[in-house]
């Protein structure tokens, strides 16, 4: 069973490279997008500053058997009342990752459930999420975890 934790400075080289199969799993599926990962060290640079530095954000780590396995960023969102809506005041999942050998076993639920438990205790009762339309294999577990559709991104490309 895996347990989380926040993710320390020291975690930023294992965070990196569990980056990596999901960064390939996108890389492979929309090649317009998302570039492939030649260069490790400005991962790590992202973790360390952009996420690990952010203020109303956390990032878990996943282990199981003293093995990283996975990890999850996630931010507060918060903006101003406006003429059109309400003052949102939410926890967005940025990313989630769990290596393909680990689905399965509990560690995106334990990874999900942290991230839960920090909304919790923000006194936060909605969290969000995106993932891409090719990943029907994430669709189905988030929606086990209890998220459902409230936006539908569409595109087209114009030649």
């Amino acid at each position: 069973m895996a347990t989380t934790r926040l993710a320390t400075l020291e975690d930023v080289p294992v965070l990196a490279q569990l980056l990596l199969e999901v960064q390939e799993l996108h890389v492979v599926n929309r090649p317009d997008i998302f570039k492939p990962a030649d260069d490790v060290a400005a991962f790590e640079t992202d973790f360390r500053e952009r996420m690990l530095g952010d203020s109303e954000g956390w990032v878990f780590l996943a282990e199981e058997a003293n093995s990283a396995v996975g990890y999850a960023y996630a931010t507060l969102v918060q903006r101003p009342e406006s003429v059109y809506g309400f003052a949102p005041r939410y926890i967005h999942i940025d990313q989630i990752s769990v290596k393909s050998t680990f689905r399965g076993r509990g560690c995106g639920q334990a990874l999900v459930e942290a991230v839960f438990a920090m909304a919790r205790s923000q006194g936060v009762n909605r969290v969000t999420l995106s993932t891409w339309a090719f990943n029907s294999d994430a669709h189905g577990f988030f929606e086990k975890m209890g998220f459902q559709p409230y936006l539908f991104s569409m595109e087209t490309t114009l030649e």
